[in-house]
Formats: structure tokens, sequence, C-alpha cells
């Protein structure tokens, strides 16, 4: 008995690596969404160069704990932050998303 296979499934088997035209255009859409937003801007501004602990930041953000874990995640997952022994810092792209937006 064959499975059932739709035009999804063939489109994403057939898609393969994205193109370098593709990271660039996902890194830009990630930069839009982190700079439009005033948490974010603000999580950014308050980690700075120096990097700050998990506590430390929730106290100053203001945030409740699940509007801080969501934009923690979307900064982590799109490399704008990188967490090292317990500490938030930012990463080369996390540094100049701050330099133009904070």
């Amino acid at each position: 008995m064959t499975e059932d296979i739709d035009e999804v499934d063939i489109y994403f088997n057939q898609k393969g690596e994205s193109t370098e035209a593709e990271n660039v255009k996902q890194g830009h859409w990630a930069m839009e969404k982190a700079s439009i937003n005033p948490a974010r801007r603000k999580l950014l501004r308050l980690v700075g160069v120096f990097g700050k602990p998990e506590g430390q930041l929730k106290e100053e953000s203001g945030l409740n704990d699940f509007f801080f874990k969501f934009h923690m995640d979307f900064l982590l997952n799109d490399g704008f932050l990188k967490l090292e022994n317990g500490m938030y810092r930012l990463t080369d792209t996390g540094i100049s998303l701050h330099d133009s937006v904070c």
C-alpha cells in the first residue's frame, strides 16, 4: 500500500537547501522584526556590551515571565543573543542591531 503524498510534501522534498539570497532575506526579516518591537529593543539595550544574567534582565525589563521568555526566545533563535555561563550576551549580529536601533 502506498502512502498518499500531496503537493506540499513534493515541494518540500524538492526544495533542498536555501540559497544565499533566501538566507539574506531571512536575516533582514529577523532584524526588522527585532527592531520594530520596543520590548526587544529594550532587552538588547539592557544586555548591552557586557551582558547580564536572566534575573537582572527580568527585573530591569519589567516584563512578565511569559513575555520575557517570548521575546528572549526570538532574540536567541534568530541569533541576536547567546547564553554563556548564565549570562546573556550580544552576538555580532546583535551588536550591529544594537548599534543601529538602541
